[in-house]
């Protein structure tokens, strides 16, 4: 039976995507796909059409944790039908790391073991190549779709090995990627605040700063991202470490102190109990 897979490099179909779209480097943290599903889906049909395969085995999306946790993307991707997230690490400089290798031993083990006979690359990277010639010579074929233009941002070696190569072109990027570029960053770090000589502890209680934070994080968020949000906390009990972190400095900046470990279970409670309060409010009935 023929079968295709598609393998995603999510760096580069994030950083290659937004430069297509604004010609120039955006951080990974303000891209976003506001629909994984119909990201995904697209992504698929596109792979069928290429390869010419009638069936998919599934897609691999390879990405790397930017915390102690899966960010919500993460967790939406994961939790997709037909989607396998396979997950590398960042070093101190915000680089991926492993992700290369374990799209590397996923080609060539699903080649080797006759799962596929096509595979769909969303990749540029040289590194590469080997594991496409390996593939190739158990018979499966190897299709390229860049993001945005191939001539930039695909390996020369690379394209001399594929079987085909074509591209995800800026007016589908711009249907399926959300850059959000802000005057000013409202971000804070993670890391815990602590008292300085001179700055003593705020008068107000943990519970008022917690609520003031969460309606603002609440409020400030769109309603896209509100709505994945509900989806995960669904599904996991876990806040993404994109409104974990602001959750946990913001209350500490504004009570001028540490908070204890069963602070921060409190107010990750209160945030929880508070975003589903306002999300009914805001729900047609």
């Amino acid at each position: 039976m023929e079968r295709f897979a598609i393998f995603v490099d999510a760096g580069y179909f994030y950083s290659a995507g937004a430069y297509a779209i604004t010609n120039s480097q955006i951080p990974r943290r303000k891209i976003s796909l506001p629909s994984a599903s119909s990201t995904i889906k697209d992504i698929c049909e596109r792979g069928a059409r290429q390869s010419s395969s009638p069936a998919l085995l599934r897609v691999y999306w390879y990405d790397a944790m930017m915390g102690p946790r899966l960010s919500m993307e993460q967790s939406n991707l994961a939790h997709l039908a037909g989607v396998k997230v396979r997950l590398g690490s960042l070093n101190n400089a915000g680089e991926q790391k492993g992700v290369d290798s374990l799209i590397v031993t996923d080609l060539i083990e699903l080649a080797r073991n006759g799962a596929i006979t096509d595979a769909i690359l969303v990749s540029g990277d040289e590194d590469l190549r080997i594991a496409v010639q390996l593939a190739q010579t158990y018979g499966v074929r190897v299709h390229i779709l860049a993001v945005g233009d191939a001539e930039k941002n695909v390996s020369q070696t690379l394209k001399m090995e594929a079987d085909s190569l074509q591209s995800l072109d800026v007016a589908w990027l711009k249907q399926h990627l959300s850059i959000t570029i802000t005057a000013t960053e409202t971000a804070l770090p993670a890391a815990p605040v602590t008292i300085m000589p001179g700055n003593t502890p705020s008068e107000k209680s943990l519970e008022d700063a917690a609520h003031v934070v969460c309606e603002e994080l609440i409020a400030g968020a769109e309603e896209s991202n509100l709505v994945k949000l509900v989806e995960h906390l669904k599904a996991s009990t876990v806040i993404p470490p994109e409104f974990d972190g602001k959750l946990i400095a913001k209350t500490a900046a504004e009570i001028k102190r540490r908070l204890t470990s069963d602070e921060k279970r409190k107010i990750r409670g209160l945030f929880v109990t508070t975003l589903r309060e306002k999300y009914r409010s805001a729900t047609p009935s």
